[in-house]
């Protein structure tokens, strides 16, 4: 029993304690799935790249790359803008189910856009990057699909977002392994049936964990209709928040892929396209866990107000900050093993392009937590200053060294611009923090 003149701050938790006591066991369940996601990935990329061949594998990951781009140009901006104001404390009920359905609204309105895009913009796409080496085109049929593929992945991705910003983080992981398991079960049974081909592939890999996210909201649906009118000011919150957001996603989307995009316009040897976009693939596992961390703490930042809470939040991932860095070792140490044991030793630069590409994920890591606070503070127009740099960046860098080096240029400049802004993005976070005042409330949807 507490004395009563005990002052309050010493019988209850912070919010910041509360967070710090909670982050760690959702991280973990999280990275777990990942985890057991991550493996399941392992050996469905190792089976496409056998599969298929160095040539074709190359049109394949081009493909994927075209579906992410395409969905990531406007869709995360709006799953941030989820997370953010339905996860926010201030967030009632009512009010997140009306967040909820207008970015739902939002996101078939955007995938519409995209399927039209799509029919205008196969015959160029065609032409401009698989029209190489004089070897069969892409079909347009096939392209097309990576658009229908990006509209589908966008309302994967409101699946996901709607059970991370309410913190069923257990949900959250149960359906990030069910796709991942059921892309290999698919891929699988693709490779084994001897009908496989680049559109087959794509089809398959792509399209499984859609097919797992429409049987997550058969099951459980994560909004409800709802006939009453979304009220303007949350219309007016949501644009406010978002017209940054989706300047940032758009240039971040860019400059993760503009990589690939610019081996395949410069015509890069087919089998080198193929190394390269292979180590891609590998280093998305190198990803996991600074999405993992960034997922997980951003409704967390979101409810951070005070300067004292924001430091402490801010200040106190150096340990698990190191320990994520530490996993990404032995990877870059043993990157050529890793290549070859996934693919084959018919890859030839592909561990070396992966070793390269991992130091730039590794020296990025710490700016998950930065990114995070950011967001939760608002300042996405920061945010969208930083990732138009780095598009930037890797335009011009990718641009002096893919002509003179081919795709070890390209990686040399992925993996210094990811490092350089990884480094920034955290100097930019506690800059934001140190200039609030010790009690400043944040407002929603400020920038």
């Amino acid at each position: 029993m507490t004395h009563s003149g005990e002052p309050l701050a010493r019988t209850q938790m912070s919010l910041l304690e509360k967070l710090r006591a909670s982050w760690f066991g959702a991280f973990s369940s999280v990275f777990l799935a990942r985890g057991v996601g991550s493996l399941a990935t392992f050996f469905t990329i190792a089976l496409l790249g056998r599969t298929l061949g160095r040539a074709h594998y190359g049109d394949l990951v081009i493909l994927l790359t075209i579906m992410k781009v395409a969905s990531e140009l406007a869709g995360p901006a709006l799953d941030t803008a989820l997370v953010r104001f339905v996860g926010a404390a201030e967030s009632t009920g009512a009010q997140a189910a009306h967040y909820m359905r207008a970015v739902l609204r939002v996101k078939l309105a955007l995938a519409a856009a995209i399927l039209v895009a799509g029919a205008i913009l196969v015959w160029p796409i065609q032409q401009i990057i698989f029209l190489r080496e004089g070897g069969a085109l892409v079909p347009l049929t096939t392209l097309g699909l990576a658009f229908v593929g990006a509209a589908l992945a966008m309302m994967y991705a409101f699946v996901q977002s709607s059970y991370q910003a309410r913190q069923q983080f257990g949900a959250y992981a149960l359906l990030e392994v069910c796709g991942a398991l059921a892309r290999l079960a698919a891929v699988g049974a693709l490779a084994v049936s001897g009908s496989a081909d680049v559109t087959n592939m794509f089809v398959a890999y792509a399209g499984a964990p859609v097919v797992i996210a429409a049987l997550a909201w058969f099951i459980a649906p994560v909004v409800t209709a709802g006939r009453d009118a979304i009220p303007s000011s949350i219309w007016r919150e949501i644009w406010h928040f978002t017209k940054w957001v989706i300047a940032a996603c758009a240039f971040t989307s860019l400059a993760q892929r503009l990589d690939v995009f610019l081996i395949a316009a410069f015509d890069v040897p087919k089998d080198s396209v193929g190394d390269y976009c292979a180590a891609v693939q590998l280093t998305l596992l190198g990803d996991l866990v600074i999405i993992t961390l960034f997922n997980v703490l951003l409704p967390r930042a979101s409810r951070l107000h005070e300067r004292r809470e924001l430091l402490e939040f801010l200040r106190g991932f150096g340990l698990p900050t190191a320990m994520g860095f530490a996993t990404l070792v032995p990877l870059v140490l043993g990157a050529n093993f890793i290549a070859d044991l996934t693919f084959g030793n018919v890859y030839a630069d592909t561990g070396a392009l992966f070793a390269l590409l991992l130091i730039g994920t590794a020296f990025a890591l710490g700016s998950a937590p930065a990114g995070a606070t950011l967001y939760g503070l608002g300042k996405s127009r920061s945010i969208a200053a930083l990732e138009c740099a780095k598009m930037i960046a890797i335009l011009i860098g990718g641009l002096a060294m893919v002509p003179a080096f081919g795709v070890f240029g390209m990686a040399w400049v992925v993996a210094a611009t990811k490092g350089t802004m990884g480094v920034v993005t955290y100097a930019l976070a506690l800059w934001h923090v140190m200039r609030r005042k010790p009690a400043e409330p944040r407002p929603a949807g400020t920038i």
